[in-house]
C-alpha cells in the first residue's frame, strides 16, 4: 500500500510540475510549437489551397500589371494636353510682346482663341480682366494654376511682358473643361474595362490552374494509396504536360527503383534465412540425437563434434559475408589502400592456389614490378573468390590460369579455366546476391552465392571494372581492369 501510494504521489507531482511547466512557457515542445505558429502568422501563410494561392498571385500580378499602364496612360494624356496648351499659350504670350496696342490685343486674342486674359502693372493691380470680376491677382506664386468659373475649369498660365509703357504680369486661363470631360471618361471607360478583363483573367486563370494542377491531386492521391503491398502502383501520365510530365515520369522511374530495391531486399533476406536453414538444422539434428543416446557413443560424439563445428564455421562465414555486404550497402566499408606491388601479391595467390590445390594445372603468367595504390588484402580477397571458382567448376586434370599484365596506365588482373562455362543468360546475373546459375546449383559444390558480389563491391571501391568472358562448356575468363594511379 506504501508503495502504491508513493507512486501515485510522484505521478500527481509530475504532472503538477508538467502543467506549471506549460504555465511558465518552459515546455520546450508548446515552446517550439507556439514559436512554430507565430511563425507563420509572421510569414502570412494561410490555409489556401496551391490553385488558389497561385490564382490569387497570378490575378494580383496582371491587376498591378493593368493599373501601371492605366496610371502611365494617364500621364501621358494629361502630360501631352499640357505640352499643347503650353505651347499655345507661348504662342499667345509672343503675339502679345510684337503688339503695338496691348490692350487691343487681349481682347482680339481673347476672342479668336477662347482664352481669357488678365493684365496687372508692377504693382498687382489688374488693368485688363477678360477672366472674372472677382479676380485681383492674388493667387499663389507659381506659374500654374487652376480654377474654376460658372462650372467650367481654367487652367493659369502666368507670364511677365515688358514694353514701352513698362513691365506687366499677364495672366492667361485656358478652358479645359472639355479635356476634364473626357479625362473623366476615358477613366469610367477604363475602369469598367479593366473590371471586365480582371474577371475574366480571374476565372481564366482559376479554371487553366486547376487544370494544370490536377495532375499533383491525383498524384497525391495515389502517393497516399501506395504501400509496400503495392509498389506497382504507377502515376498516369497521359493529363499531364511539360514539367509535371517530367516530374510523373521521374517519380515512376524512382517507384521502379524503390520496387527493385525493396523486391531485392526482401529476395536477399529470404535467400539468407534459406541459406541460415540449413546449418541451423543439422546443428538441431546432432544435438537432438546427443542429448538422447549419441553422447553415450564416442563415434557419434566425435561425428556430431565434427558436424556441428562445420555448420557453426559455415555460419560464421556466412554471417562475415552479410555483414561486409551490409557495410557496403550502408557506406561503412573502409579500405586500407597504399601503395603495394601486385605482382608480389599475384605470385603469393598462385603459390598458395598450387599448395591447396593438387588436382588442377595451375598455370601463371605475371609481370614483374608492377605496383598499384589499393587494399592489398580486400584485392586478394577478390582474387580468391575468381580462383575459389574456377576450382569448384573446373574438372580435376584441366587448366586453371592465373594472369597479371599492364596496359598503358592499366593493369588487367585475369583467372582463365577450362571448366562448364556460363550460360550468357546467366552472365548478367552471376554477381547479383545468392545468384546461382543453374549448372552450379549442387549443393556439394559449397559456398552461399555471395562471393562474386563481395569480388564485385571490392573492385568498384576501387575504380575498377570486371569483365566476364564464357562459353558453354569450354571455361570462363574473369578480367579486372584496375588504374595504377
Amino acid at each position: 500500500m506504501n508503495a502504491t501510494n508513493k507512486t501515485e504521489n510522484l505521478k500527481q507531482r509530475q504532472k503538477v510540475s508538467y502543467a506549471s511547466e506549460n504555465q511558465k512557457g518552459k515546455n520546450p515542445k508548446l515552446k517550439d510549437a507556439s514559436k512554430k505558429e507565430s511563425t507563420n502568422k509572421a510569414s502570412g501563410r494561410t490555409g489556401l489551397s496551391m490553385s488558389r494561392r497561385i490564382s490569387v498571385s497570378y490575378t494580383q500580378m496582371l491587376i498591378d500589371t493593368l493599373l501601371s499602364c492605366l496610371i502611365l496612360m494617364f500621364i501621358v494624356y494629361i502630360a501631352y494636353n499640357l505640352v499643347v496648351i503650353g505651347i499655345e499659350t507661348r504662342v499667345i504670350i509672343n503675339d502679345l510682346l510684337l503688339s503695338d496696342d496691348l490692350s487691343e490685343s487681349i481682347y482680339d486674342i481673347a476672342v479668336q482663341k477662347d482664352t481669357e486674359i488678365a493684365l496687372s502693372d508692377s504693382d498687382g493691380k489688374i488693368l485688363i480682366n477678360t477672366f472674372r470680376k472677382d479676380f485681383s491677382g492674388s493667387h499663389p506664386q507659381i506659374p500654374v494654376w487652376f480654377y474654376r468659373r460658372d462650372g467650367a475649369v481654367f487652367i493659369m498660365f502666368k507670364s511677365h511682358i515688358q514694353n514701352s509703357d513698362g513691365v506687366f504680369e499677364i495672366y492667361i486661363f485656358r478652358n479645359v473643361t472639355k479635356t476634364v470631360y473626357e479625362m473623366i471618361t476615358l477613366f469610367g471607360f477604363c475602369i469598367v474595362l479593366y473590371t471586365i478583363v480582371i474577371l475574366m483573367i480571374y476565372i481564366r486563370g482559376k479554371s487553366i490552374t486547376k487544370n494544370v494542377l490536377n495532375p499533383i491531386a491525383e498524384m497525391t492521391k495515389m502517393t497516399k494509396e501506395i504501400t509496400a503491398q503495392n509498389l506497382n502502383l504507377r502515376l498516369n501520365v497521359t493529363n499531364a504536360k511539360d514539367e509535371l510530365k517530367e516530374l510523373i515520369v521521374t517519380f515512376n522511374e524512382m517507384m521502379d527503383r524503390i520496387e527493385s530495391a525493396y523486391n531485392k531486399q526482401n529476395q536477399f533476406v529470404s535467400d539468407a534465412s534459406h541459406e541460415l536453414r540449413t546449418p541451423i538444422s543439422v546443428i538441431q539434428g546432432y544435438t537432438r540425437m546427443l542429448e538422447r543416446w549419441g553422447k553415450d557413443d564416442p563415434e557419434v560424439l566425435s561425428e556430431a563434434i565434427e558436424a556441428i563445428g562445420k555448420e557453426t564455421e559455415n555460419m560464421k562465414e556466412l554471417v562475415e559475408k552479410l555483414l561486409f555486404i551490409a557495410r557496403n550497402d550502408k557506406d561503412t566499408l573502409i579500405l586500407n589502400k597504399e601503395k603495394f606491388s601486385l605482382s608480389d601479391m599475384m605470385e603469393e595467390l598462385v603459390k598458395e592456389t598450387r599448395i591447396v590445390d593438387k588436382r588442377h594445372i595451375i598455370e601463371d603468367s605475371i609481370e614483374k614490378n608492377i605496383e598499384i595504390v589499393g587494399d592489398r588484402n580486400r584485392l586478394k580477397q577478390a582474387m580468391r573468390i575468381f580462383v575459389d571458382n574456377a576450382q569448384k567448376y573446373t574438372e580435376p586434370g584441366k587448366k586453371i590460369a592465373i594472369g597479371l599484365m599492364k596496359e598503358d596506365n592499366r593493369v588487367v588482373l585475369s583467372v582463365k579455366d577450362e571448366g562448364c562455362g556460363i550460360d550468357s543468360n546467366d552472365i548478367q546475373n552471376i554477381f547479383d546476391r545468392f545468384y546461382r546459375a543453374d549448372q552450379s546449383r549442387d549443393r556439394n559444390k559449397g559456398g552461399h552465392g555471395l562471393g562474386l558480389s563481395i569480388a564485385k563491391i571490392i573492385i568498384l571501391r576501387h575504380g575498377g571494372k570486371i569483365h566476364v568472358k564464357s562459353k558453354l562448356g569450354e571455361g570462363s575468363t574473369f578480367s579486372v581492369i584496375l588504374n595504377i594511379q
